[in-house]
């Protein structure tokens, strides 16, 4: 059976990089920019895009690397570079200002874009975010798995997770996509004197909750939400509240 991952195959150049990118959406609606987690393609946002579409134009691509994306040289592995490449593909499709949103580790390119890009934003939105060298992850599955039981619990629906939204095309360059954090500093305290608005959300269950609280408490008005019954990864354990947080800070400062 044919999966949205094979399906997709729309490509941009920008930076002498083919990346796969894919644009939905009404044109006269606000553009939001999302960036993937690790070890994931555009495709992980599947759960996500019906009630985020219903506001917004939705722009979706693989850093260079991973999915369907090519790369440069080894030294290029970096989220200077990735926050450089969103930047060049919304120029490459006429897209002059985004609300860019980045989960986890794509977080990370959001928060550089943010320094290297602060006016083609017009708001910006961390998720499940650390940008410190990365916290202990040992312990983030058994979170899922108690966010999942609480979920169900409390009869809210479950995300059954596609194989699909974390296929690639070259194994290595997957892997040295996600050496990023080695090369470049904490920008924790660099964010706060940013002046588009700032959304900050974190899972109750998620090891980087801590490191969250202090990114936002960096960030002079930025707006922190902590997500109840969440664990790492919120787009695949709430998608709607993880939706509604975006729509709803959209509406208030957009």
């Amino acid at each position: 059976m044919s999966e949205p991952y094979d399906e997709s195959n729309d490509f941009v150049s920008a930076n002498g990089i083919d990346f796969h990118y894919a644009l939905d959406g009404d044109p006269s609606l606000p553009t939001l920019a999302l960036v993937n987690m690790a070890s994931a393609n555009l495709t992980t946002w599947e759960p996500v895009l019906p009630a985020l579409l219903q506001h917004f134009q939705v722009l979706r691509f693989d850093i260079r690397g991973t999915g369907k994306s090519a790369w440069g040289g080894d030294d290029e592995f970096t989220f200077s570079q990735y926050a450089d490449d969103l930047a060049a593909i919304m120029d490459a499709l006429g897209i002059d200002r985004a609300f860019v949103v980045g989960d986890a580790y794509g977080a990370r390119t959001a928060a550089r874009f943010a320094l290297r890009h602060e006016a083609r934003l017009t708001a910006l939105g961390l998720f499940d975010v650390a940008l410190t060298p990365p916290v202990a992850q040992s312990g983030q599955r058994e979170r899922g798995i108690e966010a999942r039981r609480l979920l169900e619990l409390a009869g809210e629906p479950l995300v059954t997770p596609r194989k699909s939204w974390r296929f690639y095309e070259n194994r290595d360059a997957a892997l040295k996509a996600h050496t990023a954090h080695e090369h470049e500093e904490d920008t924790s305290e660099m964010l706060g004197n940013l002046k588009v608005p700032v959304l900050i959300a974190c899972g109750r269950l998620d090891l980087n909750l801590d490191q969250a609280k202090r990114i936002a408490d960096a960030i002079p008005g930025s707006t922190f939400e902590i997500m109840e019954m969440t664990s790492h990864g919120s787009p695949l354990i709430r998608p709607g509240l993880f939706s509604e947080l975006i729509i709803t800070f959209a509406r208030q400062h957009l």
